[in-house]
């Protein structure tokens, strides 16, 4: 019986022990992952190879929210999703994204931009000039000269 409970005491020893150990190398990988600072990685291994579960508990509650690869990614989507709110217009009635080049908004089907006169390129209905080609928007095309003198001769035949 007496070697039994010796038995029992050893496992249990080598246990705890793999257990702490295991705990530290968990808290020091983690640390190394949430923080760049190398005090602070050696200080969360400290507290927990001496208090045990005590310092991991406090590690846990103390630890970033976030590991700098999360950190990395979340500020990778925050400049993306910025960007993709930038690069587009909303529609003048139902707010949904457009694309640059959109005539009409493929939602609701209100006509965004109209062709300009001379370049046929799409502008918006409250530019005053083409950017594309410089023709005024608001003024109607000057007929071309060979259709002004056709158009004569054909008034006066």
């Amino acid at each position: 019986m007496y070697e039994l409970v010796r038995v029992g005491v050893a496992l249990s020893g080598a246990f705890l022990a793999m257990l702490w150990l295991a705990l530290v190398l968990w808290v020091y990988r983690d640390a190394q992952s949430r923080s760049t600072s190398f005090p602070v990685i050696l200080l969360s291994t400290v507290l927990v190879s001496s208090t045990f579960v005590v310092g991991w508990a406090v590690y846990i509650l103390l630890r970033p929210r976030f590991s700098l690869s999360e950190e990395y990614h979340q500020g990778f989507r925050e400049r993306a999703a910025l960007l993709d709110a930038s690069s587009g217009e909303l529609c003048f009635r139902c707010q949904a994204r457009l694309q640059l080049d959109y005539r009409l908004c493929p939602n609701c089907g209100l006509e965004v931009k109209h062709p300009c006169d001379m370049c046929k390129r799409p502008i918006r209905p409250t530019w005053n000039l083409c950017p594309y080609c410089g023709h005024s928007a608001h003024q109607p095309l000057a007929p071309h000269p060979n259709h002004a003198r056709a158009s004569e001769e054909q008034r006066k035949a």
